[in-house]
C-alpha cells in the first residue's frame, strides 16, 4: 500500500510542475528557462505540457499519465545532477532578488562555498516550488566555510632554491633500469641480436612496400624511406644502444645531432631519446663499481648518495650526492666492460654498419674507427677527465660567461669523477626563453669554440647539448664531462686559421692553398673535387661576410654542405686531418644548436675579435705521433 502511495505522490507532484507551467504566459516560461537554476527541469516540464496541450481532451488524461512515467527518471535524476553542476558555477550572478535580500541579513562569518546537501534524496523535491530560486538553493545546497590560512612568507634564498629545482637535470622517463652487458661475449651476442633484428625489418619493410602500404618519405633527408632506417629498426637500433652503451651509443649520440638534411624527422625524434640518456645499471652493479674503486666502505665517503641516476650517457651514469661537509657534488660512475671492450665494440659495430648499407661509401670507414677507438679510450679514463676538468677550469675563469665545476680528485679515479654540483637549462629547455636570451646563449658558444681552438689549443669536442646548462639566475652557461677535451698542434691551429680567415674573406683560393698544406687535400683532385671543397668552407664562413646579425633559424648552410658531400664522397683521395673529425663535430653540433635556439647575432664582429686577438702559435720542428 505504500508503494502505491509513493507513486501517487510522485505522480502529484509531477503534476503540480505541469500545472504549474500550463498556467504562465510564454514570456513568463523564457524567463524561467533564462534565470532558474531548474533549467532542465524547467525545459522537461514545459514540453510535457506543450505536447499535452496540442492533444484531443480525450486523450490527455492517457497521454499526461505516459508522459509523466516516461519522463519520471529523466527529471529526478537531472535535478541531482544539475545541483551538482551547480556547485562549480559563479552563483551570485543567477541569484534573485529576493534570495540576494535573504543572504545580505546574514550574519557574515567570512568567505564560504556551496556544497550539494548529501541528505537530500530526489524524492524531497517534488513538494517544493521548482520555480523558486531561494527555496531550491535553500534546499539542496549547505555552506561550507573555507578557513583559509595565511600565505607563508617566501624568502629570497627559498625563492632561489626553487628555481635551482626547475633548472635540475633530469633523467628522461624512457631510461629503464638495465643491466650492462660486461663481457665481450655479452655484448657480442647483443650486436648479433640486432644483426638479425635489422634483417628481418628490412625483409618486412620490403614486403610492406612491395605490396604498396609503405610508409613514403616524408622529408628530403638522405635516410628518409631507407629500407634498413624504417621506423622499426631505429627502434632496435635505440634499444641495443641504451642497453650495451660505449661506442654503439656514442655513435648513436652523434647521429642525434643531425639535422633533417641526412634523416627523416621520425628518426631524429627517435635518436633523441639516444642523446637524451641512456639506460641505467642496477644498484647491485653500481655498488661493484663503487666498492671497486673507491673501497668496501665507499658510503662512508659521502653524507648522502643517490642510488638511482640524474643522468645517463654513453660511458656512465651520474648521481647526485652530498660530501661529508654539506657540498652537492655529482658523482660519474663508468660503466663496467666499457672500457675493455672499445676494440671489439667498435670493430662489430662498423661490421654491422658496412654490412647493412647504413654509411655511404667514400668514407674512410678505417680512419673514422681508429679515431673513435682513441676518443673512446681517453673519455674512459676519468683520471684523465678530471685532468682536463682542472685545466679548463683555469682557461675560462677569465671569461664570466662560463662556468666549469670544479673537481674532487681525492673522490676520482679512473671509473668515478666527482664534480661540483650545478644546475642549469640544458639546450632543449631553452627553446621558449626570451630571443635575446637565446642570442646570448648561441653567441656565448661560438665565443667560445673560437677562444678554445684559436685561443688556447684546447678544445672539448663533445657537440652533446646536455653538456651546456644555462643558469637564469646568474645568466652563465655551465660545461660538462670534459672526457672528450683535446690539445690541438701549433701548426694544425695556424693553419685551420689562415683557411677560415680566408673564408671570412672570400677569398676562394687562400682556402684552397691552405686546404692542401693542411692535409684536406692532396693537390692531385679533380677541378670538381676542389670546387667541391672550396664551396662548403665558403659555406661555413657565410655567418662571417656581413657586418649584421645571421639568423641561424632560417639559415640552410647544412642543407647546402649536405648536397656538396655526395660529390666529395666519390671524389676524395685522401681522408681529412685526424683532428677534423672531432673538431668538425663540434662545428657542425654549433650550427645546429644554434639553428634549434633560433638564434640571431651578428658572427661578423665575434670573428673580427677573434683575429685581432689571434698570434700564430710556435711550431715545432719535429711532432712525434703516438703509436
Amino acid at each position: 500500500m505504500s508503494r502505491l502511495s509513493d507513486i501517487a505522490g510522485v505522480l502529484r507532484g509531477l503534476e503540480r510542475i505541469c500545472s504549474k507551467g500550463a498556467s504562465l504566459t510564454y514570456t513568463e516560461m523564457t524567463s524561467i528557462l533564462e534565470n532558474s537554476y531548474m533549467k532542465p527541469v524547467a525545459e522537461q516540464a514545459i514540453k510535457i505540457v506543450l505536447d499535452d496541450a496540442e492533444k484531443p481532451e480525450q486523450d490527455k488524461r492517457k497521454l499526461r499519465t505516459d508522459q509523466v512515467l516516461k519522463n519520471l527518471p529523466l527529471v529526478l535524476e537531472g535535478i541531482r545532477l544539475y545541483s551538482r553542476v551547480l556547485t562549480n558555477v559563479d552563483l551570485p550572478k543567477f541569484r534573485t532578488q529576493a534570495a540576494q535580500s535573504k543572504e545580505d541579513e546574514e550574519p557574515s562569518n567570512g568567505d564560504y562555498r556551496l556544497e550539494l546537501d548529501p541528505d537530500v534524496r530526489s524524492m524531497d523535491l517534488l513538494d517544493l516550488d521548482l520555480t523558486n530560486d531561494a527555496v531550491l538553493r535553500e534546499r539542496l545546497f549547505k555552506k561550507v566555510y573555507i578557513e583559509e590560512d595565511e600565505p607563508p612568507e617566501i624568502s629570497p634564498e627559498d625563492a632561489k632554491f626553487e628555481r635551482m629545482l626547475m633548472n635540475e637535470v633530469k633523467l628522461n622517463d624512457s631510461a629503464q633500469e638495465r643491466m650492462v652487458p660486461a663481457t665481450r661475449l655479452s655484448r657480442v651476442v647483443s650486436f648479433g641480436t640486432l644483426g638479425v633484428g635489422l634483417g628481418i625489418g628490412v625483409v618486412a619493410e620490403a614486403s610492406r612496400r612491395m605490396v604498396g602500404i609503405n610508409k613514403k618519405p616524408t622529408s628530403d633527408a638522405k635516410l628518409d624511406g631507407s629500407l634498413v632506417l624504417n621506423e622499426a629498426n631505429a627502434e632496435r637500433i635505440v634499444s641495443t644502444l641504451c642497453k650495451v652503451r660505449g661506442a654503439a651509443l656514442k655513435l648513436g649520440q652523434i647521429l642525434s645531432i643531425q639535422d633533417n638534411a641526412i634523416m627523416s624527422p621520425a628518426l631524429v625524434a627517435i635518436f633523441d631519446r639516444v642523446r637524451e640518456s641512456a639506460d641505467f645499471m642496477p644498484k647491485w652493479q653500481l655498488d661493484k663499481v663503487m666498492r671497486g674503486e673507491l673501497g668496501n666502505d665507499w658510503e662512508s665517503k659521502y653524507q648522502e648518495f643517490d642510488t638511482k641516476p640524474f643522468a645517463a650517457a654513453s660511458i656512465g651514469q651520474v648521481h647526485r650526492a652530498t660530501l661529508i661537509s654539506g657540498k652537492q657534488v655529482a658523482v660519474k660512475v663508468q660503466y663496467p666492460g666499457v672500457a675493455k671492450s672499445i676494440d671489439s665494440d667498435i670493430r662489430n659495430l662498423m661490421s654491422l654498419l658496412s654490412v647493412l648499407a647504413f654509411l655511404p661509401t667514400g668514407l674512410f670507414i678505417d680512419s673514422i674507427a681508429n679515431h673513435m677507438k682513441i676518443e673512446l679510450a681517453q673519455e674512459c679514463d676519468y683520471v684523465r677527465e678530471a685532468d682536463c676538468g682542472i685545466k679548463m677550469r683555469d682557461k675560462l675563469s677569465f671569461y664570466p660567461e662560463y662556468y666549469v665545476p670544479q673537481v674532487y680528485s681525492d673522490l676520482s679515479t679512473s671509473q668515478v669523477l666527482t664534480t661540483e654540483y650545478i644546475t642549469g637549462l640544458t639546450i632543449d629547455r631553452c627553446v621558449d626563453l626570451p630571443q635575446p636570451t637565446r642570442n646570448f646563449i648561441a653567441e656565448s658558444i661560438l665565443k667560445l669554440v673560437f677562444r678554445e681552438l684559436f685561443l688556447h689549443r684546447y678544445m672539448q669536442t663533445d657537440p652533446n647539448w646536455a653538456n651546456f646548462l644555462y643558469n637564469p639566475d646568474k645568466n652563465t652557461i655551465g660545461l660538462l664531462d670534459f672526457g672528450a677535451t683535446r690539445e690541438f698542434a701549433p701548426t694544425f691551429v695556424n693553419t685551420y686559421f689562415k683557411i677560415i680567415d680566408a673564408a671570412a674573406n672570400m677569398d676562394k683560393a687562400n682556402v684552397l692553398k691552405f686546404s692542401q698544406e693542411i692535409g684536406f687535400l692532396t693537390g692531385y683532385e679533380s677541378k670538381i673535387m676542389n670546387d667541391a671543397h672550396v664551396d662548403s668552407v665558403m659555406l661555413l664562413a657565410v655567418p662571417f661576410h656581413k657586418d649584421e646579425d645571421f639568423d641561424f633559424g632560417k639559415q640552410t648552410i647544412t642543407h647546402e654542405i649536405q648536397e656538396l658531400s655526395g660529390v666529395m664522397l666519390k671524389h676524395r683521395l685522401c681522408p681529412p686531418p685526424p683532428e677534423v673529425y672531432s673538431l668538425h663535430r663540434k662545428l657542425s653540433g654549433l650550427f645546429l644548436l644554434a639553428g634549434k635556439l633560433d638564434s640571431k647575432f651578428n658572427c661578423y664582429r665575434i670573428w673580427r675579435d677573434i683575429r685581432s686577438r689571434f698570434k700564430p702559435f710556435p711550431e715545432e720542428e719535429t711532432v712525434v705521433m703516438p703509436e
